[in-house]
């Protein structure tokens, strides 16, 4: 039991420092942080962070308001009995989020600093407000489309049922900071928001929305972190990335793969064109910020081109060293072998962050912070401590998925935003850029106008199948400048497959399609082919082991193998390759994008064209045949796409083009891949019946508000305000934004999936750590293992994980599910039934 000396009783509560936190000690002590300590400390981060968008002293305002409500004497007991409990003086500890403390803060800044005379005033404190009250939990809603108005009731509520409270907090408060500095900052603060207005082409309702989540991302991030230092009794460490070491890195790097002997004249010319690629992209790299898009083929060696533009651009606009080269991709196998490549040639370790997915996850339905509360509980963490376990984006390179990115910003609760003012002062590059979900490209155009005009942020959209998203209905607002002079004549030079229709009336059952595939592998060393369906590429994948395993390696690669497991696959795959073996791959569109592989002939579902094109750049990559190798576009019948409707609309679109191509193959200068081609597949793709409406996030919960991008609008604003006057009254305040509403409808892949520790190799090494454990864990251990037990995961589908119930279990470590033995299999990944062979041992 721990001495009870270390706790201080009521007496002496009562004329001492108030605290923030306390940590358990090695002696069996505490150790405390004090509530002004972490007020100042917490606005310094967060005015550091709020200055990327000109908002600095906003953000410490918000910093020393935050945490206000901790100098009540009701926190100060709440507080204590935590204490008393972790000495093992009492039975239980008090329950967690019954003490309310973020309430003054907002409160305050309503009452005592908002000039009701001045919109602007009005304004600032609003969004003040929002951010304070909701630092645990998330953004609620200013008005919800149910007519609730949580944030308000509450506001208003505060200082008439807790009078007492509010005014013995003031007093602690107003000693600890002048009021007449918390004017001064709040006054400066209105100024701020007047300047920020300023800097945008065009104020919009919905680019102030995106402040408002910036600066709670930068009151979030800020709180967490000072948080984390204090628990882990650690220093921070100042941030200043070194461009210029890394640029040299690259540039050496670069140059050794120029002195490297190509083994023939057609790879010397594939070389010769991505040296121009590379070149053209350094001098776009002294360009001022702006938002650009990088169009070559692919195999044009886009991953090292952009790098190239990025770091010289960043040693040219961030001389103070506080910005991020953010890299979006669409698939963790992208990631993991873009990664790779960088931190390879660049040397940079520990610097590079993979950020694939969240492994401990937040609650995302009711009461946000109740969720959060109870999730703690379970996993037998302070709420405290599984806050801070949640990722920061605080290296110099970070690569990403297109989900996390997107998650950063419209995301629910808090694990996510604390990320979003970290892609101010950035470059970020959209790699793949076309396979953004058609859904979000709304949001997606606002962020980038947001993130160039208001964050300093430099935007590459990369692709070798551009959809010219600025030419779209999706809001981008700027200049979208091509960095290559001449995107035709390169595409022309770097062609090196070329595409056959094969489809057929009907399409082609399992047994057909494999009759094609055995056919097409027998004039061939290597193939690949890729499926729109997990299933379709699994019964493809058994039906070739049964026909051609006995001369050829039969490799398959999906989302139900994990990324360990893949680049397993993959590094086997491209042995293979290279040793020119007989070898087959069976994959879904995980492997189209991006993967840097070879083969002599592709065999590609149909879908976009677009999908086709990225499939057809795994052939004949380095020009190694020395004329064009084959891809073939057949078609599965009965291929049960389901609500897959982008794959569907993009089949109907391929086939239109398919047929202007047989008819004049001279439109598209003869090949299916030119950007001429691709123009009209995206031109007919667009224009298609509902594409537009889809574009802007529909929702279906509300007849009137019928997107969620509407939410934000001046659209929503009118229908919320409407039906609130219908309902209750006049609605007093100037924001209805419903952040915690529209934060639970979105998800950037429509099917909640669920993270999986599965048994491959280390994987079963990590389960056996944790199983033997007693449920007890440090918050160091629980990073530890979070951190090696990434690359063993696999998401399920939360409808799927119901049909797993016997196979998944929860864990004693918090917040992750395992995969009990059997249920892994060295070549499909996960599966539903056990394994003869384990159930024998």
């Amino acid at each position: 039991m721990r001495q009870m000396k270390c706790v201080p009783d009521k007496a002496a509560r009562e004329v001492s420092v108030k605290y923030a936190h306390f940590k358990s000690t090695a002696d069996g002590g505490f150790k405390y942080q004090s509530v002004r300590a972490h007020l100042e400390e917490t606005a310094a981060f967060s005015e550091r962070f709020a200055a990327k968008t000109g908002m600095r002293e906003t953000g410490r305002l918000l910093g020393i308001l935050h945490d206000s409500g901790k100098f009540s004497d009701a926190y100060q007991d709440y507080l204590h009995a935590c204490m008393r409990y972790e000495a093992g003086d009492a039975p239980a500890p008090p329950r967690k989020g019954s003490v309310d403390h973020g309430s003054f803060g907002a409160v305050y800044v309503m009452e005592e600093l908002r000039d009701r005379a001045d919109p602007y005033s009005e304004l600032a404190a609003e969004i003040l407000a929002m951010a304070i009250a909701s630092h645990h939990g998330g953004l609620r809603d200013y008005l919800g489309p149910d007519t609730s108005a949580p944030l308000w009731k509450r506001i208003e509520g505060y200082p008439v049922h807790k009078r007492e409270e509010y005014a013995q907090i003031r007093a602690e408060f107003e000693h600890e900071f002048s009021r007449a500095e918390l004017e001064r900052l709040f006054s400066v603060s209105v100024q701020e928001l007047k300047e920020w207005k300023k800097r945008l082409p065009e104020f919009t309702k919905f680019q102030l929305h995106l402040l408002v989540r910036f600066l709670y991302s930068c009151l979030i991030d800020a709180d967490r972190e000072d948080t984390r230092l204090f628990m882990e009794g650690e220093k921070p460490e100042p941030e200043n990335r070194d461009w210029d070491l890394y640029g040299r890195r690259l540039e050496q790097f670069l140059e050794r793969l120029h002195e490297r002997q190509p083994k023939s004249p057609s790879e010397k010319k594939i070389r010769d064109l991505r040296e121009a690629v590379s070149a053209a992209c350094h001098k776009a790299g002294g360009w001022p910020r702006g938002v650009y898009k990088l169009t070559v083929p692919t195999g044009g060696g886009k991953t090292f081109a952009g790098m190239r533009m990025a770091l010289r651009h960043m040693r040219q606009e961030d001389a103070a060293g506080i910005g991020h080269i953010i890299q979006v991709l669409p698939f963790t196998s992208i990631i993991e072998q873009n990664a790779k490549a960088v931190r390879d040639a660049l040397q940079c370790g520990e610097d590079l962050l993979e950020h694939h997915s969240n492994v401990v996850t937040e609650g995302q339905e009711g009461d946000r912070g109740g969720e959060e509360e109870r999730d703690a509980e379970e996993h037998n963490l302070s709420s405290e401590q599984y806050r801070l376990l949640t990722e920061r984006w605080n290296t110099s390179f970070i690569f990403t998925t297109t989900v996390q990115f997107l998650n950063t910003v419209y995301g629910p609760g808090t694990q996510d935003i604390r990320r979003m003012h970290s892609l101010a002062d950035s470059v970020i590059i959209m790699d793949e850029v076309q396979a953004l979900p058609l859904k979000t490209m709304k949001l997606f155009g606002e962020l980038v106008n947001f993130l160039y005009n208001a964050c300093n942020t430099t935007v590459l959209l990369c692709t070798a199948t551009q959809p010219e998203l600025e030419k779209r209905p999706i809001g981008i607002k700027t200049e979208v400048k091509e960095i290559m002079p001449n995107v035709n004549e390169i595409f022309q030079k770097f062609q090196r497959m070329e595409v056959r229709d094969r489809t057929q009336a009907g399409g082609y059952s399992i047994e057909a399609a494999a009759d094609f595939l055995e056919e097409a592998k027998g004039e061939v060393n290597s193939l690949l082919v890729v499926m729109n369906t997990k299933t379709i590429a699994r019964q493809l994948y058994e039906a070739l082991k049964k026909r051609i395993s006995s001369h050829a390696q039969i490799l398959y690669i999906t989302t139900e193998l994990c990324p360990a497991h893949r680049s397993d696959v993959i590094r086997r795959l491209k042995e293979l390759l290279e040793q020119k073996r007989s070898v087959v791959c069976v994959s879904t569109s995980i492997l189209e994008a991006g993967v840097d592989v070879s083969f002599e002939c592709v065999v590609r579902n149909l879908a976009g064209l677009d999908s086709i094109a990225q499939s057809s750049g795994r052939g004949n990559r380095h020009g190694e045949q020395g004329q064009n190798g084959i891809t073939y576009i057949i078609n599965i019948a009965d291929e049960r796409l389901g609500s897959m409707q982008e794959i569907i609309v993009g089949e109907e679109k391929t086939r239109a083009v398919l047929d202007t191509y047989r008819k004049m193959p001279q439109a598209y200068h003869g090949s299916l891949l030119s950007p001429a081609a691709m123009s009209d597949y995206y031109q007919k793709y667009f224009g298609a019946a509902d594409i537009e409406s889809r574009m802007s996030y529909p929702v279906k919960s509300d007849p009137e508000i019928r997107d969620l991008y509407s939410y934000f609008t001046t659209t929503g604003d009118t229908a919320l305000r409407r039906r609130y006057q219908n309902r209750v009254g006049d609605y007093k305040w100037i924001l209805t934004y419903p952040f915690e509403t529209a934060g639970r409808q979105f998800r950037v892949i429509d099917e909640d999936t669920v993270s999986v520790l599965v048994p491959y190799k280390k994987g079963d090494e990590l389960i056996r750590q944790i199983m033997e454990k007693d449920g007890r864990f440090h918050l160091g251990e629980i990073r530890r293992l979070i951190r090696e037990a990434r690359p063993y995961f696999v998401s399920l589908y939360t409808d799927r994980l119901r049909a797993y119930q016997h196979a998944v279990s929860a864990s004693p470590a918090p917040g992750i599910l395992i995969l009990r033995d059997g249920y892994y299999d060295e070549t499909v990944g996960i599966k539903e039934e056990q394994t003869l062979e384990f159930l024998l041992r």
